[in-house]
């Protein structure tokens, strides 16, 4: 990021920051809001970093491998599209029908169905998957009709095109996908620990919330906004690094 555009985003959070702790500390908006210098306390505490990092942990890992679950899956899926054009409006249609199955009730059922483990990386995977899907099948086609005249005018089989032409060129548009999709394995992480796991941020809101504890439930929620965000930075990196790569 230049110089010239960080000023604004550090001015962005510095002008949050400072509302955020006047709202607080008026409690403008009642005592459930808490100052953002008593989350950060809460949060700094020696008995309290420990459990908050163990969290993070356990919640991070889950939705890296329902990220990387998920993203096999909707590569996997918008690839056969391409391979095997019959199929491609089929495929097309379940991935909608699996997105449109509302994320909490996707929770429920894998509570009742899968080891408890299990249920926060099916459901990142799940809230990953469509996204990959688009993203990949976007980038599949965006190929020019020349390059693709090319190689059959060479001879390539539909297979060779597809591995050398169209997913090369998709690259671009996968990381695209990976990037949004990262904050959704977060959130999908997130939904399935509140459903199942013993330990995870979910778990945190979950016992803030019953406890009427303020500053913990802020300062779990603000972990995993911190967590969706730096998520979005890695895979937004990744696409400058390709765009410096294939420029």
């Amino acid at each position: 990021m230049k110089s010239g555009s960080a000023l604004p985003v550090i001015a962005g959070v510095i002008a949050t920051a400072v509302l955020w702790e006047i709202i607080g500390r008026t409690q403008a908006f009642g005592a459930s809001w808490a100052p953002l210098s008593s989350v950060f306390r809460w949060a700094l505490a020696p008995e309290h970093r420990m459990l908050l990092a163990d969290a993070i942990a356990r919640t991070g890992g889950e939705a890296l491998s329902g990220l990387m679950i998920g993203s096999c899956a909707g590569v996997a899926l918008a690839s056969l599209a391409v391979i095997v054009p019959p199929l491609a409006r089929g495929l097309g249609a379940f991935a909608s029908l699996v997105n449109g199955v509302p994320i909490v009730a996707v929770a429920g059922i894998c509570v009742l169905t899968l080891p408890r483990d299990a249920t926060p990386i099916v459901v990142a995977a799940l809230a990953v998957g469509f996204i990959v899907f688009v993203a990949t099948a976007s980038g599949l086609a965006s190929a020019l009709p020349v390059q693709v005249e090319l190689f059959t005018v060479f001879g390539a089989s539909r297979l060779a095109t597809f591995a050398r032409l169209a997913l090369p060129s998709a690259l671009p548009a996968l990381v695209n996908g990976l990037r949004s999709a990262a904050p959704s394995a977060v959130v999908g992480a997130i939904i399935g620990e509140w459903f199942s796991a013993e330990r995870g941020l979910g778990p945190m809101l979950v016992a803030a919330m019953q406890n009427y504890q303020i500053d913990q439930l802020w300062a779990t929620a603000l972990a995993g906004s911190l967590l969706s965000i730096v998520a979005y930075v890695v895979f937004g990196a990744l696409r400058g690094a390709l765009d410096a790569r294939f420029s």
